[in-house]
């Protein structure tokens, strides 16, 4: 993972550094510094995305789990506790924008 990972970072500071061209080497600067925020902000975009997709998934799940736990008196205490836990995380997720 570590090595796509490097490659992808590799990927975006050079190619728009690459693309500024050869004869003034200052002219196209700044529009690749752009692209390059634009990029990392994407990026950083999707993995808030896939984060509170994630949770939102992990918070049903830990609802659903405790509600089994707590209706089949197997850990009672342990299936409202994690109720509670999936509630408040689920929360939690909403109020990220």
């Amino acid at each position: 993972m570590r090595p796509v990972l490097y490659a992808l970072m590799l990927s975006l500071v050079l190619v728009p550094l690459l693309s500024v061209r050869a004869q003034d080497p200052f002219s196209g600067f700044q529009t690749a510094i752009n692209d390059l925020t634009q990029s990392i902000i994407e990026i950083l975009n999707m993995l808030k995305e896939s984060a509170l997709s994630i949770g939102r998934v992990l918070a049903g799940t830990l609802v659903a789990l405790g509600v089994v736990l707590w209706a089949s008196d197997i850990f009672s205490y342990k299936g409202k506790r994690l109720i509670l836990a999936g509630i408040i995380l689920l929360i939690l997720m909403e109020l990220i924008p």
